[in-house]
């Protein structure tokens, strides 16, 4: 063999030699970025979705609202809302209650025209699980078949949306449905119209409207001037036509009694409650709701005192001191009472307005007539509340109860008497009864 053809064999195999050691450090750089990456010690690229920009919570305008709902329930603009807006506690928000099944938290409520989701989430920040919202009849069918449904389409959408269940209190019939009749409120002169127009409203809202409340406050003239004399017999007949209409059209809808209001006495322009209750089970009443609305007010008196007090707080209104319809625990007793007369023990009681007045940093000069709302405190008013659905639940025979009220201090002004009933101040901030339930839901003292 030649010098030249060793040289050729050994560079042959020098190179096979390299190819060799090449391939061997590629399969094991290959190797070891897969053992690498199932060890998740490398990075792996996998495309990210867009994280969503989180909205901005809007604002609701602090002033007055125009009284017609007519006008598109958003605001125009949304200004920002004060630094002391209420946040919602950190703990879990607790399981709310089957619609209808039993106990539970609910608050009155005003959206139209204003921030519905802004104010839903209040109403979510403090764990309740229901909210009461009135509709006006006469604003919603201004001529016979004529509805207009946009603004109860707002707030639905948005309080559904926002998990919340519903509760519609219709009232104040139109005067054309009236007979021309326009001297302060009342029923339809023909129940059938009344019945037109909740078959409307519970075919539209199924599903979404858990409840209706038909009427409030019925037993007071300025609720029900028919021109006769006040009559819970015909409240009845008007409850049997709308209770059939909603069940026609939305079974699964809860029907509630409109709430008489406390009064210890009959006159001309009112009907003592707890005989008005009386008469309405005389007139069949058991056959014609799911449960039955009561309107427990408190005064300036505890909601553990039942009449008479135990004792008088110098300087107090003793104006409400000495009828027993200035005690919570008296109306929600004796209405247990004359339901277990008819034997109707086993009916929920719903407590759709219930509350306490203070003027305490909200106005000098209470109304006339609400002259109790100087005596409470702020933080009196925060813990009757508690107490008083603290008491509600250990009955065992009340519903939900409706505070009385949110937001009506920012919507009417504080010098409004249904401000002082409210739990947010007129600029939107928090008063004492807003966090102390908030809290108490959130802690367990209110389960």
């Amino acid at each position: 063999m030649t010098i030249a053809h060793q040289r050729s064999s050994s560079l042959k195999r020098l190179g096979c030699a390299a190819a060799t050691a090449i391939a061997v450090l590629v399969l094991g750089l290959g190797l070891g970025l897969v053992i690498l990456r199932m060890l998740d010690l490398l990075p792996v690229s996998v495309p990210q979705e867009a994280t969503p920009t989180p909205r901005p919570t809007r604002s609701v305008e602090p002033t007055a609202i125009p009284p017609s709902p007519m006008v598109s329930p958003s605001p125009t603009e949304t200004p920002t809302p004060p630094p002391d807006t209420p946040v919602a506690p950190a703990a879990a928000t607790p399981s709310p209650s089957s619609p209808g099944s039993g106990f539970d938290y609910g608050i009155q409520v005003h959206l139209f025209h204003l921030d519905a989701g802004y104010v839903s989430q209040l109403v979510n920040n403090m764990h309740f699980n229901w909210i009461k919202h009135q509709i006006e009849w006469k604003e919603f069918e201004p001529s016979k078949g004529q509805y207009v449904w946009e603004p109860i389409d707002h707030i639905v959408e948005v309080a559904h949306e926002a998990g919340l269940n519903i509760l519609l209190s219709v009232v104040k019939a139109p005067d054309w449905a009236r007979g021309g009749r326009s001297e302060e409120d009342g029923p339809p002169v023909d129940y059938a119209d009344g019945g037109d127009f909740m078959t409307a409203i519970a075919q539209r809202y199924c599903g979404r409207v858990q409840a209706y409340e038909i009427w409030n406050e019925q037993n007071l003239r300025r609720e029900w001037n028919t021109g006769r004399a006040l009559s819970a017999e015909e409240y009845v007949d008007l409850l049997h036509v709308a209770y059939d209409r909603i069940k026609a059209v939305c079974p699964s809808a809860i029907v509630v009694s409109g709430g008489p209001t406390p009064v210890g006495y009959t006159s001309p322009t009112a009907i003592d409650d707890f005989e008005y209750l009386r008469q309405m089970y005389e007139a069949g009443l058991r056959d014609y709701c799911d449960a039955v609305g009561v309107h427990p007010s408190g005064f300036n008196n505890p909601p553990e005192w039942r009449y008479p007090p135990p004792y008088s707080e110098r300087g107090d209104s003793t104006a409400f001191r000495g009828n027993r319809q200035f005690y919570f625990l008296n109306t929600i007793e004796a209405y247990h009472s004359i339901m277990s007369e008819f034997g109707d023990a086993d009916r929920k009681l719903w407590a759709t307005e219930f509350g306490w007045a203070s003027i305490k940093n909200l106005t000098e000069t209470p109304n006339e007539g609400y002259e109790y709302a100087t005596d409470n405190t702020e933080l009196e008013q925060a813990e009757y509340l508690v107490t008083a659905l603290q008491i509600a639940r250990d009955k065992g025979y009340m519903g939900v109860m409706f505070v009385w009220n949110l937001n009506f201090a920012p919507v009417r002004g504080a010098d409004d008497e249904r401000a002082a009933f409210g739990i947010l101040r007129e600029d939107w901030s928090e008063r004492p009864a807003y966090r102390t339930l908030a809290t108490a839901r959130t802690t367990r003292e209110l389960p």
